[in-house]
């Protein structure tokens, strides 16, 4: 039995701003990309970044997870086919993933397939041109292959997304000073 005790002045008190708000996933990613962009600092960037890095590996299904995990453990073993199978099969059964297409580019870079790396990262920003970690890598690629003012520009997009990204900082000075030293 429950006893209530009524103070006779006393208002009730209803407050619903303490119930948890349920956020879809997609809610979560805007909020924390938005908190990434307002970052005060780098190390608060960091922490940021790694948390949308994870909310975007959460956007396919639970065999798009297995199958990221499977490419991810061959690729540790030094087991390339088996990864690129995994990844391969991740591409065809969720085309508009770009955490595959992304992880696709990363074997690839890895194994110096360039021409595939550029074709993944392409995909991977026409999926989702939020991904700073995709244009990092373009932009890194572009620069091996001698495009440095499309490099300038991809570093630009991750920026964009992510204004603290070390890399992509420093890269963006470096290449800034060099292709204004050319003009000259």
């Amino acid at each position: 039995m429950l006893f209530l005790i009524a103070q006779p002045d006393a208002q009730p008190v209803i407050r619903l701003d303490s119930a948890p708000v349920r956020q879809s996933l997609d809610e979560r990613l805007e909020a924390r990309l938005s908190a990434l962009r307002h970052a005060a600092s780098a190390a608060e960037a960091d922490v940021i970044a790694d948390e949308v890095l994870s909310l975007w590996r959460q956007q396919a299904g639970p065999a798009a997870d297995l199958l990221l995990s499977r490419a991810a453990e061959a690729g540790e073993q030094g087991d390339r086919a088996t990864a690129q199978r995994a990844l391969d099969h991740l591409r065809l059964l969720e085309p508009g993933f770009a955490e595959g297409w992304v992880a696709s580019a990363r074997l690839a870079a890895a194994h110096e397939d360039w021409s595939f790396a550029l074709e993944a990262l392409n995909e991977a920003v026409a999926q989702e041109p939020r991904r700073f970690d995709a244009w990092v890598m373009l932009a890194q690629a572009l620069e091996r292959a001698g495009a440095r003012a499309a490099a300038l520009e991809a570093y630009e997009e991750a920026l964009a997304v992510h204004p603290h990204h070390p890399a992509a900082g420093a890269a963006r000075a470096r290449l800034t000073r060099d292709l204004a030293g050319r003009a000259l």
